[in-house]
């Protein structure tokens, strides 16, 4: 084979390589370093609900946002009206510029719902399931996917390419008697 078309080879490989193990190492860094939540924890500040503020009987898009706990009794003053408790059972929603929330809702007894909220923005996506009540709620799992945990799995995904690179360039290109980088 011509060595132009293995030296090709050879990057597309690397490049494959480096995707493949960034987005595998990435997923499995914020799988690994999800949150479990016992019953009776207190959420941490930036545990991410959906609250609804609007017409229960006629939910629009509009009337959804979603904050971090840390931030919700100062909402939940402003807005009295605002609650926990969901009118849709589920729903994809638009929040800000840049923001989407999906949810999905089951009756909890004692008028309490379990919610799986996965809120993504430019910095990153959580995933988070609670039981919500009308202001307050009973944290379960948070996962976070971020910029950290892809430049931690970019940085595998780098070594991983460049050691199956360095390796195929060797049993490939290499010539007798030399030595190749």
């Amino acid at each position: 084979m011509n060595r132009s078309v293995l030296r090709a080879a050879v990057l597309a490989t690397e490049l494959v390589v480096f995707l493949l193990v960034t987005a595998f190492t990435s997923y499995f860094i914020s799988q690994a370093s999800a949150w479990q939540h016992a019953q009776g924890d207190a959420p941490p500040a930036r545990f991410p609900v959906i609250a609804y503020d609007g017409d229960r009987d006629r939910p629009e898009q509009r009337n959804y946002f979603v904050v971090p706990w840390s931030e919700w009794p100062s909402v939940a003053e402003k807005r009295p009206a605002a609650s926990l408790l969901l009118p849709e059972r589920a729903a994809r929603v638009t929040i800000g510029d840049a923001g989407q929330a999906s949810f999905t809702v089951t009756d909890a007894p004692e008028s309490r719902q379990a919610v799986d909220l996965r809120w993504r923005t430019g910095g990153g996506e959580q995933e988070a399931r609670y039981i919500a009540q009308a202001q307050s709620i009973d944290p379960r799992y948070l996962r976070t996917l971020g910029a950290d945990t892809l430049l931690m799995g970019a940085a595998v995904g780098f070594l991983a390419g460049l050691f199956t690179g360095r390796s195929l360039r060797r049993r490939w290109l290499a010539q007798p008697g030399t030595i190749v980088p």
